[in-house]
């Protein structure tokens, strides 16, 4: 029996924004800086159009499957290597994508606005201020250095615990669909962005799919 859709009653109390993808264009750090993990463990990496699956997922899932060896302590290995690279510069091959400011703006004064990443915390904070995204947003949470919270089931269930916030009251806007089934286990409703990596079929599970920034302010806050 197929899942019934989640009403989405605006505008909802808290909306719960995934980030690579949905609010920026990481794209070409991301795959850069995995390339030069590979490179730095003596692997040729394949080409970036080969790639395009490993923006979103969690560091751990995509080296388990991009090394030869599923040993635990080069997969680490590989993580430490990724996430040196990209503090330092990954971050910045980045790019806002065409009117999410001006969504966040419109949002903002009506929603409590979180940030829920895969990505580790201290990265997402970094990106939010250089981009000058942060004040937009009342919370960010992202995954820990161990990789705990990179699911994003655990990690969507772990902020409504945090936050205390309703279920019901709450939406989750993602492009990939880690973000859909975050929020659909714990029973929040979900907004696919058609605008970030995720093909059509992989959205299909969301409520709703928006495929510009201003048309999920239209769903979450008509006029």
């Amino acid at each position: 029996m197929p899942i019934q859709p989640l009403i989405v009653t605006p505008p909802p109390a808290n909306i719960l924004f995934d980030l690579d993808g949905t609010l920026t264009d990481s794209r070409p750090g991301i795959l850069n800086t995995i390339a030069h993990a590979l490179r730095m463990l003596n692997l040729a990496p394949p080409p970036q159009a080969d790639l395009s699956w490993c923006v979103g997922p969690p560091l751990h899932e995509i080296f388990s499957r991009l090394l030869p060896s599923p040993d635990a302590s080069i997969v680490e290995r590989a993580v430490q290597i990724y996430r040196e690279r990209y503090h330092r510069e990954g971050y910045l091959e980045n790019a806002v994508y065409a009117g999410v400011p001006g969504m966040l703006s419109s949002l903002r004064p009506i929603s409590r606005l979180v940030l829920v990443t895969a990505k580790h915390q201290d990265s997402a904070e970094r990106i939010l201020e250089h981009f000058e995204l942060r004040p937009h947003f009342d919370a960010v949470f992202g995954s820990q250095v161990s990789g705990q919270l990179a699911d994003k089931k655990q990690l969507v269930r772990h902020v409504l615990e945090t936050l205390q916030l309703e279920a019901a009251g709450t939406v989750m806007v993602g492009d990939r669909i880690h973000d859909i089934e975050g929020g659909r286990h714990n029973r929040v409703a979900t907004v696919g962005a058609s605008w970030g990596y995720g093909a059509t079929g992989e959205l299909a599970g969301a409520d709703h799919i928006c495929s510009t920034p201003m048309e999920v302010v239209e769903l979450l806050a008509p006029r």
